[in-house]
């Protein structure tokens, strides 16, 4: 029986060692477990971030497509004002044709100008020996004329001037008659 009882104390304890082991395991279990749900609450809080990175990426993405329409637009604009800028340099280099055409046309003018203004010059220096020559001949022709009507303007002053003589004594004689009559209806007066 002591047999039995050590067998049966020596199977309890083995029992007790099993039973502190399965503890010890089940504590670790317990203590695992703790570190599964912190590390799963980690990878939860990990997931959230990547999504939230995510978001962030396509939210970027969104802007540098927005950003390359805008570069695109932009770059048509400018080939559009490219295109412009060589159509008016094109507008321009015929514009400077058509005023290099212009200018000789102009000098050509000019010459034919400075020619009519030759034969102008030569023309007006004969006009005027003419005029010249017409103003000698009508000094020498229309001097006795002249002296002629001053002949008469000097003749007709003197009639005017006794003509006018004459009329001035009427008129003297005149006032100091009425001079006279009205110093007599004066003293007619007087005495009425």
């Amino acid at each position: 029986m002591e047999e039995t009882l050590k067998e049966i104390l020596s199977g309890l304890h083995k029992v007790n060692n099993r039973l502190d082991s399965i503890e010890q395991g089940q504590e670790k279990l317990w203590s695992g477990q703790e570190e599964l749900r912190t590390g799963q609450e980690r990878l939860w809080s990990g997931q959230e971030e990547l999504r939230t990175g995510q978001e962030k990426l396509w939210s970027g993405q969104k802007e540098l497509r927005t950003g390359q329409e805008k570069l695109w637009s932009g770059q048509e604009e400018l080939r559009t004002g490219q295109e412009k800028l060589w159509s008016g340099q094109e507008e321009l280099r015929t514009g400077q044709e058509k005023l290099w055409s212009g200018q000789e046309e102009l000098r050509s003018e000019q010459k034919e100008l400075r020619t009519d203004q030759d034969r102008l010059h030569s023309r007006l220096e004969r006009l005027q020996s003419g005029q010249d020559q017409l103003k000698d001949n009508l000094i020498h022709g229309l001097g006795p004329y002249f002296e002629q009507i001053e002949y008469h303007i000097d003749g007709k002053t003197r009639e005017f001037k006794d003509i006018l003589e004459g009329q001035q004594r009427v008129i003297d004689t005149l006032a100091a008659r009425s001079i006279r009559h009205e110093s007599e209806i004066k003293e007619i007066m007087k005495k009425q």
